[in-house]
């Protein structure tokens, strides 16, 4: 099972892989490949930092929409609700106005994601984490499962290609990022996305 969150995900996941095997093919036998292509694990290190951060704001926001629904939503839920609702102090209307309940649903939904997609940051293992607590659940449930699973300090791996991330992103930096490393990454990205969408279909 997965949630409706983890498709686009993985389509992202998808393009990030596709980086890497381009700058495999044109690479020449031993060395460096051209250098307008050495650009391409840097970029898949964003896409798959970015694939991240869009899923948590997705999964996030559909599985608070289901405790509102079910009447168990947490303090953090309705504090972002609360959030949501200064943001667009008209969303109470529209919602009323719209003719089905599917669609109000979604419409809320819609809110809640654009809310984390525009004013909160989730990036890095401290947004792992307040998904996790949105959905009543904890971090450390993520990180011991990749840990098991031969990750060795998950959380930090996490936080050092974010960071790296960032640097490329907002500092305009060339850090050294080789295929290899970029291929690890998203193998721990996708181990630690399967592992979140599991305990949010649970919940």
């Amino acid at each position: 099972m997965a949630t409706q969150s983890k498709p686009a995900f993985d389509a992202n996941i998808q393009r990030a892989r596709r980086f890497l095997e381009i700058h495999e093919d044109v690479q020449q036998g031993a060395g460096a490949p051209p250098l307008r292509y050495r650009e391409l694990p840097r970029a898949a290190i964003v896409f798959a930092v970015g694939a991240v951060d869009a899923y948590l704001s997705e999964v996030s926001a559909k599985v608070m929409v289901r405790q509102l629904q079910a009447d168990v939503a947490n303090n953090a839920t309705r504090e972002t609700l609360r959030r949501v609702q200064q943001e667009l102090p008209t969303l109470a209307i529209v919602v009323s106005v719209l003719a089905t309940n599917p669609e109000r649903i979604l419409r809320i939904r819609e809110a809640i994601a654009d809310h984390f997609h525009n004013k909160v940051s989730n990036h890095g293992p401290r947004a792992v984490a307040a998904a996790m607590e949105r959905i009543g659940h904890n971090a450390n449930e993520v990180w011991n499962h990749l840990t098991n699973q031969g990750y060795q300090q998950p959380a930090d791996r996490l936080e050092h290609w974010t960071s790296v991330r960032h640097n490329i992103v907002h500092r305009g930096q060339r850090p050294s990022v080789h295929r290899p490393h970029a291929k690890g990454f998203i193998a721990f990205v996708d181990a630690l996305i399967a592992r979140i969408d599991h305990i949010a279909e649970n919940a």
